[in-house]
């Protein structure tokens, strides 16, 4: 990799400039990573623009309304999950509608569990 692009990147994801920033400056956090979500936006196709910036308001809303930087992280954490797991159902489908199976025979059940009820303190 040349010097050059090794530098433009190190300036882009240097974490801890950019924790820096944000736990210092996060009003030029917010600034400098609205500017590299645009810069990112820039680079791709016109036609996949209009997802991804849909996309990306849902998680700027989610940091929004989170109560802190680690709740934001794991609800978008599960924002990611959630997408994985309906591609996951997806394909199942799509695989089983191939080969000509009935989905709603061979989905799997979700698994369960017995919850356990747990004895309150003594007051």
């Amino acid at each position: 990799m040349s010097s050059s692009k090794k530098n433009k990147n190190d300036s882009l994801l240097n974490f801890d400039e950019w924790m820096m920033l944000a736990k210092n400056y996060p009003d030029v956090f917010e600034v400098k990573r609205r500017e590299h979500i645009d810069l990112f936006f820039e680079s791709i196709p016109k036609n996949k623009q209009h997802r991804l910036k849909g996309l990306q308001w849902q998680i700027d809303q989610t940091r929004k309304l989170s109560r802190s930087p680690m709740a934001s992280c794991i609800a978008i954490s599960n924002m990611m999950w959630d997408s994985v797991q309906q591609l996951n159902e997806r394909q199942y489908e799509l695989v089983n509608t191939t080969l000509g199976r009935r989905l709603e025979n061979d989905k799997p059940k979700p698994a369960s569990a017995i919850v356990l009820p747990m004895p309150t303190r003594a007051q």
